[in-house]
């Protein structure tokens, strides 16, 4: 199963970060099951991004769930994920954002957006994306990225 964290640099430090990551991980375990859990943060630069017409702070979490989840499990699982991660960094409500989408429906979003690529783009994303994301586990214990590199 894969998670996919979008936020804003500067937004969230380092170790509020890898407490947000250890969090997910356990109510992922706790309200769906099991199953790995592969998170990937994603960092845009600060004033790339706009919410409500101001420079956003705004946090976008998204995962991939087994097909067929029942909606209270979901429904449960969201609002659970949502109180904690507001504990941790302080947002408004109205600065997060989750969802969990079935595993069919997240694979078909995520080989939509890949298939847009040349044969060469992708294996340069794939490429580039992997060896910062696994540099920065060795030196974070996380994996982050950043958009526009």
């Amino acid at each position: 199963m894969r998670s996919l964290i979008a936020i804003q640099e500067g937004q969230i430090t380092l170790d509020q970060i890898k407490e947000l990551e250890a969090m997910l991980r356990q109510h992922y375990a706790q309200h769906i099951g099991p199953h790995k859990l592969t998170v990937l943060w994603n960092v845009a630069a600060t004033h790339h991004t706009i919410t409500d017409r101001e420079w956003s702070r705004s946090s976008n979490v998204t995962m991939e769930v087994p097909d067929g989840l029942p909606e209270d499990q979901r429904q449960h699982f969201l609002e659970t994920l949502d109180r904690s991660w507001r504990k941790v960094t302080g947002q408004h409500p109205d600065q997060t954002s989750f969802g969990a989408f079935d595993q069919s429906r997240y694979r078909e979003i995520f080989k939509a957006n890949f298939e847009r690529f040349s044969a060469y783009g992708r294996i340069s994303f794939l490429t580039k994306t992997l060896t910062r994301a696994m540099l920065s586990k060795a030196r974070h214990g996380v994996m982050i990225t950043q958009f526009n590199q």
